[in-house]
């Protein structure tokens, strides 16, 4: 299934390709040429193998962890749409998961090598805005997968919708317990644009539920960890939680083992964002009552293909939503089929 997508996303940028980019004219017929052309066939081979075989653009793609698998899909997919290119792409992230501060100085030190493109997805929306500036001074384009920027040209932005991820998972959140009962909120990372859209999502959805109480909302960092922290504060603060959603599915798996901890995983309703093999185990168990799979393999292959296209001189918009797909136990074999097909 994820091919199926990715094939559908490249031969669209394909039709923009000869749509709206900037070609060349062949050079006119002369004498010369004609002289040119009784170059030995072997030779001429040659050396189009060589041209065929050189990477004609070098790029560099910066994702917020190479710990967390998500970001690894991404890359997967960013590294198949290289392979079908012939791109030379380098993928990296900070030591220091979600460091802001180290991806800024990778993309310093891309700027450095001179690579023809950049492609981050920011830890921090706001504080990225100083290294996109500093492509922008070097004439280096910029392609913010996932997670929007807060500053600088960026050429366009690829991923899901993410308030609407938020909103379309807060409802299944209230409509879990009936559209009445207690919940609590696990956010992502404060200055992070998926964080914050997401929250945003999820309390639009909640306005509409005068029944269903918001307990508690505070971020968790996007870390199981500090999920499982959160958690358990919210367990001893409030005797009873019906449901609780979540920015993504770290904070979540941390927050189920609290609550297990706790002896109450059978009263709570697990909502998250994501899908990997821990996920996929939760739901086929009943723990994760459901999550949203936003196809990290296609946002990774788009961006690069985007990128491409960019450089081949074509036009984009300046967002391209990727669409989000539900899985709760109602799909999840079918789900899990189409991910080994």
């Amino acid at each position: 299934m994820k091919r199926i997508v990715t094939l559908i996303l490249a031969t669209a940028l394909v039709l923009m390709t000869f749509a709206g980019c900037v070609t060349q004219a062949p050079p006119a017929a002369n004498d010369s040429a004609a002289t040119e052309s009784s170059i030995s066939a072997n030779q001429a081979e040659g050396d189009a193998e060589n041209v065929a075989s050189a990477p004609k653009y070098k790029m560099i793609f910066i994702v917020k962890s190479m710990a967390a698998s998500f970001f690894l899909d991404v890359i997967e997919g960013a590294q198949a749409a290289a392979e079908d290119l012939n791109i030379e792409l380098n993928c990296v992230g900070p030591e220091t998961p979600f460091s802001v501060e180290e991806q800024t100085q990778i993309i310093e030190q891309a700027i450095i090598n001179g690579v023809d493109g950049v492609l981050v997805i920011p830890a921090d929306s706001d504080a990225i805005a100083t290294a996109i500036e500093k492509c922008n001074e070097a004439n280096i384009p910029v392609i913010t997968p996932n997670t929007k920027a807060n500053g600088g040209d960026v050429v366009t932005w690829v991923g899901a919708d993410n308030v609407e991820v938020g909103y379309t998972l807060g409802k299944i959140m209230c409509e879990s317990i009936g559209g009445e009962g207690n919940v609590v909120l696990l956010e992502g990372t404060p200055g992070n644009s998926t964080a914050e859209e997401r929250t945003e999502g999820y309390k639009q959805a909640l306005a509409e539920y005068p029944n269903v109480v918001l307990l508690d909302s505070q971020p968790a960092n996007f870390e199981r960890e500090a999920g499982m922290n959160l958690m358990e504060n919210f367990l001893q603060k409030y005797p009873e939680i019906d449901a609780c959603g979540s920015g993504n599915k770290d904070m979540t798996m941390g927050a189920i083992e609290a609550a297990k901890n706790a002896g109450r995983l059978d009263q709570i309703k697990f909502i998250t964002f994501d899908t990997d093999d821990d996920v996929i185990a939760g739901i086929q168990s009943g723990e994760v009552y459901a999550t949203g799979n936003q196809d990290p393999f296609s946002q990774g292959y788009l961006a690069v293909i985007s990128m491409y296209a960019h450089l081949e001189g074509c036009r984009l918009p300046s967002m391209m939503h990727l669409p989000m797909k539900v899985i709760d136990s109602s799909n999840i074999d079918e789900f899990v089929a189409s991910m080994q097909s």
